[in-house]
């Protein structure tokens, strides 16, 4: 009976079609199943990989291949599998000679449903997972593989069928198109429908797939169709809205008609669609199918609390519709008219203004219409002062503070708190309206005059005091009590108030150590397990290198043992030789590093990859040889026993404490001390004289045994000695420098080391040159040295030694190469630029800061299309500042990290690639700049050159600029007065460009209140030069000063600015500039207005 059945399945897979197929597996008890997958399973293996495309594999025709099994099935896979169904037999570019390719997908999905039908739990679900080799499958073969699945009788038909629901969009190569899904999940509701529950996560993504191709919808169900409906697919995979489709709607109407779709399912579905956060296409149909079901009175009424509901929907065109629906049909209902009030009163703050606006409307109505509603009135409002809406907060604050007395009770102790509460956070400026209602006698406030409750000053005041108050634990804060005195004085009326700036230091490093460890064996082991393919940055290092250290022991456990073996595995592969000379992705090359680590913490030695193998190519690429070098150390340090990482460093911005330094040094084994750790950790020391004294004081003993020649002790003397020892350190280093100089070019050509060579340039001569020799060791050491105690100052080298800086600009010479491979004409204007080279030396002990001259006098380095790299970290940003220099953004703060003051020169990297044409790598740029956020960038003597960024037309660079700025002020870096006059001077000279500048004027107005009071100082203050501004010009800037005035509810209030707009209004001539400085001239000043700087100042104490 066995061999009846298999010779009738093989016959139907060769010779058959899918109906086929499934019509004589549908019969076959779990027992037969079972017996028959016994013997098809390795002819399965055989076939599949005869169907996997190979370009040189020796074509077969599929009559043969099929005669040959059907004639002695064991015979043929013992002695002819080897020849006639090797990989490709069936699938290469010769095999349409003998059969179309349609034969080969029906083979191949009759082969995959024999699967289906036949294998155990375990495997069926392979069938539906592709491979890249595999052919494309035959049309619906979903649908009749799940057909076949459903035909199965075990018990676990019903899991598989579940997975098989969740995991089909992942599994198919061609996920679109009609596969199916919808019609098998219909099918398999009718067969099980107690499977419905189980399956509901599916049906929706099953029916969305493809069910909506059948327009009138008449093969689905109801609880399908809402299924479909209601899913909606990640964002990362593509799928439009059925109900765009303008056939979808009319068949739900006619299902809704006819009774098998329940209209009161469709009503909830669409209210509950419309609460949603869709896109705009989308929205728009679900409001088209609303505006088609025409909602009867009672059916709104009983949905109203959807509705409600609906107001603060986070989509403004559901919003609109839920306004006009309340607006209609329940403002005088008076169930439920307190949560319509609560939800109005979160939809004033919506952050677009025509929805704030319309539900202030709205609020308003509601009140007239039911005017007892003036208790959840009040706290509605005031969770409206939240709003970003500075116009409509106004108008709030003047209904409030415009209460009548007798509505006083409306103000129990909780709002009057909550009132209290928002006030800190508003500008001192909106507070008029309200002073009455801030103070503890309200009654006694009114009796008093109007101007001494919209006083401003006595707002700010009220504010400055409950600001001391809520902030006692914090007044040691210095800025925060620099920026109160500053306000105490302006109150006081001190004269010449001025507001000092925080000067950038190293102070960030006193705080609590704040860098993350591994805290556990377990959480390394998974750390590398789970990042194989991504790349590491130095600060991943770091933590790695400290877990293996740390949790050396635990590596033999039992549990880590299990986490790291699949990584084994995957270090043998790349072990392996090239099989065809092809080496795997640059991509997938990325888990090398993880793999490498974790055979030395599990294994304590490091492979080395043999010339041919698929990791010898690859490896320098994303395991540089200074990353290698310090795996070897930690190799010593495992062996050794030690647990001591001298550079790890103690904050996460990349500090290194100097007394947790001396700490590490005193108790590491001198033979363990590497040279290259305590350059790294040199680098790391903060300028903090009296921590560096205590760590000086504690080397102490440890230096007593170190003599002149030893480089380590000669290192940290000149790092940590005193200034009147420094002297003979360094000229011990020069004269040893200058007896045995350098050989290590200072830059070299392309990205990787190899051998102590750069390589990838074959036309060109290689320098080459041995990196680890004595004297390029001692010469790196001796720079972080330096850098160590000058940080990014001249040291002083040029002067004391210009033998070595001779010999040292040797090593330049070979840059000189790919200037001779260049055509004839950049070749002789490269010779033009004379001694071009010279400074790289230079910058070497005096890292200067990085100007567009020097950017473009040291052009002749990177002129050609090859790369360049440093061993120093400080050069790089005389590398990454020309335009066309590429490396990846993450480099940058990388850069930062291993040596936190370089975030200076890394953001004027940043200013020059921005000032310079040709930027090709934006996103470079940009992580270039936002270094200028460290706290260690020196900004002021850059600020001119900062504003540039205004006027950029690429918005995101605009808006960075933006964004810094404010940061700055935040910081105290540099104060409101500073910023208003450098904007000041940009918007007057600005012509080319001046509608960007007004965008950033609005970008920043939009930040808050500090942005809008330093952007309305600034166009105060240029506009007493308006009228030599072009027509155009004057227009875009007095727009831009009346939207501030309405937003800040002031009026124009500097001198010279008022008299410009008096002299511009009184030109005979009529223009349109004309009329806008008469509309500014003439706005009420309502109240005694505090200079603008004092309430940025105030914005900025309350942040």
């Amino acid at each position: 009976m066995t061999e009846a059945l298999f010779q009738s399945l093989l016959n139907e897979l060769f010779q058959g079609d899918d109906k086929g197929m499934r019509s004589r597996l549908q019969p076959l008890t779990a027992a037969q199943r079972k017996a028959l997958f016994g013997e098809f399973s390795p002819l399965l293996k055989v076939l599949r990989r005869a169907c996997c495309y190979q370009p040189d594999a020796r074509p077969v025709r599929l009559a043969c291949l099929y005669q040959a099994i059907r004639q002695d099935p064991a015979g043929f896979l013992r002695d002819q599998a080897a020849t006639l169904a090797l990989p490709g037999t069936l699938n290469n570019p010769h095999t349409v000679q003998y059969h179309s390719y349609d034969m080969l997908m029906g083979l191949f999905s009759r082969l995959q449903l024999l699967h289906v039908g036949l294998a155990a739990k375990s495997r069926v679900l392979s069938a539906f997972q592709p491979h890249a080799a595999d052919p494309v499958r035959t049309g619906h073969f979903l649908l009749h593989a799940g057909r076949i699945l459903l035909d199965r009788p075990e018990l676990w038909v019903q899991q598989s069928f579940i997975r098989l629901s969740d995991e089909f969009p992942h599994w198919m190569r061609s996920p679109s198109g009609d596969l199916g899904a919808a019609q098998l999940m219909q099918e398999a509701l009718q067969r099980h429908p107690d499977w419905i529950s189980v399956l509901a996560s599916g049906m929706g993504r099953m029916m969305r797939q493809d069910g909506f191709l059948n327009r009138t919808l008449d093969r689905y169900d109801a609880a399908l169709i809402l299924a479909g409906l209601d899913y909606e697919p990640p964002a990362q995979q593509a799928s439009s809205e059925p109900l765009m489709d303008p056939e979808i709607i009319p068949s739900l109407l006619r299902r809704m008609t006819d009774g098998s779709l329940l209209r009161s399912d469709l009503i909830a579905l669409t209210l509950s669609k419309l609460n949603q956060p869709l896109r705009p296409s989308s929205i728009k149909c679900w409001i088209n199918l609303f505006g088609r079901l025409a909602l009867t009175d009672a059916e709104f009424q009983r949905h109203a609390e959807a509705f409600t509901a609906l107001m603060t929907a986070p989509t403004a065109a559901a919003g609109k519709l839920a306004f006009s629906i309340v607006e209609a049909h329940f403002l005088r209902n008076p169930d439920r008219a307190a949560e319509r009030v609560a939800a109005l009163g979160h939809a004033l703050q919506n952050r677009l203004q025509s929805i704030a606006k319309e539900a202030w409307r709205l609020l308003k109505k509601q009140l007239r219409a039911l005017p007892d509603l003036h208790k959840p009135v009040v706290p509605a409002v005031i969770t409206g002062l939240n709003s970003p809406h500075a116009g409509l907060r106004g108008e709030l604050l003047r209904w409030l503070g415009a209460l009548p007395l007798h509505h006083s009770d409306e103000f129990d102790e909780k709002v009057r708190r909550q009132l209290h509460e928002l006030a800190v956070s508003l500008p001192a400026a909106e507070l008029g309206p309200i002073a009455h209602l801030l103070v503890d006698d309200p009654e006694a406030a009114v009796v008093s005059t109007v101007a001494e409750f919209i006083d401003q000053r006595a707002a700010l005041h009220a504010q400055i005091t409950n600001l001391r108050r809520r902030t006692e634990p914090h007044s040691g804060a210095a800025l925060f009590q620099r920026r109160l005195a500053f306000l105490d004085g302006c109150l006081a009326n001190a004269p010449g108030g001025f507001l000092e700036t925080t000067v950038p230091d190293h102070s960030a490093a006193l705080t609590p150590p704040d860098n993350v460890c591994c805290e556990s064996a377990e959480a390394l082991a998974l750390d590398l397990a789970r990042t194989q393919r991504r790349i590491f940055t130095w600060a991943d290092y770091d933590r790695l290198f400290a877990g293996m250290l740390r949790f050396a022991d635990a590596a033999q456990s039992s549990p880590i043992q299990a986490i790291l073996a699949p990584l084994m595995k995957r270090l043998a592969f790349w072990q392996k030789p090239l099989a065809d000379g092809v080496p795997p992705g640059w991509a997938q090359a990325g888990e090398l590093p993880a793999l490498l680590l974790a055979q030395v913490w599990r294994e304590r030695h490091i492979t080395r990859f043999a010339v041919g193998s698929r990791g010898e190519q690859l490896l320098n690429l994303h395991f540089s040889l200074p990353l290698q070098r310090r795996l070897r150390q930690v190799l010593k340090l495992l062996a050794a026993g030690q647990n001591i990482l001298l550079s790890l460093p103690t904050h996460a911005a990349g500090w290194l404490k100097p007394v947790v330094f001396a700490e590490r040094l005193a108790r590491l084994p001198p033979a363990l001390l590497d040279s290259e750790e305590l350059g790294a950790a040199l680098y790391r020391l903060p300028a903090l004289p009296e921590q560096r004294a205590v760590a000086w004081t504690m080397l102490a003993p440890w230096l007593e045994s170190c003599d002149e020649n030893d480089l380590h002790g000669e290192a940290l003397r000149l790092a940590l000695a005193p200034e009147d020892q420094v002297g003979p350190v360094l000229t011990r280093f020069l004269a040893r420098f200058e007896r045995k100089p350098p050989t290590e070019p200072l830059f070299y050509l392309t990205t990787d080391f190899l051998s102590g060579e750069r390589v990838g340039i074959p036309p060109i001569e290689r320098f080459k040159a041995d990196h680890d020799a004595p004297a390029n060791v001692a010469f790196r050491l001796f720079n972080a040295a330096l850098r160590g105690r000058f940080g990014l100052s001249d040291a002083g080298i040029a002067r004391r030694s210009p033998r070595l800086m001779r010999k040292l600009r040797k090593l330049t010479a070979h840059l000189d190469q790919p200037i001779k491979a260049l055509p004839d004409a950049p070749r002789h204007r490269a010779a033009e630029s004379g001694s071009g080279f010279a400074p790289l030396a230079e910058l070497l002990f005096a890292p200067a800061p990085v100007t567009e001259a020097l950017v473009k006098s040291l052009r002749p380095v990177w002129s050609s299309s090859l790369g360049c790299d440093t061993a120093y970290p400080f050069l790089w940003p005389y590398l990454l500042a020309h335009p066309h220099q590429f490396a990846m953004p993450d480099q940058v703060a990388e850069l930062a990290y291993r040596f936190p003051p370089l975030a200076q020169r890394l953001f004027e990297a940043g200013l020059c690639r921005r000032a310079l044409k040709g930027d090709y790598y934006r996103d470079l740029t940009q992580a270039l700049l936002a270094q200028g956020r460290s706290s260690l960038v020196d900004i002021r003597p850059m600020l001119n050159r900062v504003a540039q960024g205004l006027l950029s037309t690429h918005p995101a660079q605009r808006q960075s600029c933006v964004d810094s700025w404010i940061h700055w002020l935040g910081d105290g870096r540099v104060t409101p007065q500073e910023t208003a006059a450098v904007l000041g001077d940009l918007i007057r000279d600005t012509e080319l460009g001046f509608s960007l500048l007004t965008q950033a004027l609005t970008e920043l107005g939009a930040t808050g209140e500090v942005g809008k009071a330093t952007a309305l100082l600034a166009l105060e203050q240029a506009i007493s030069s308006v009228a030599g501004f072009p027509p155009r010009k004057q227009s875009l800037a007095l727009d831009r000063l009346a939207a501030l005035l309405d937003e800040t509810g002031r009026v124009v209030a500097d001198p010279m600015a008022r008299q410009a707009l008096e002299q511009l209004a009184a030109t005979p001539k009529k223009s349109v500039a004309r009329d806008k400085a008469n509309a500014l001239i003439a706005r009420p000043a309502t109240a005694p207005q505090l200079p603008l700087a004092v309430l940025a100042v105030a914005a900025l104490a309350i942040r």
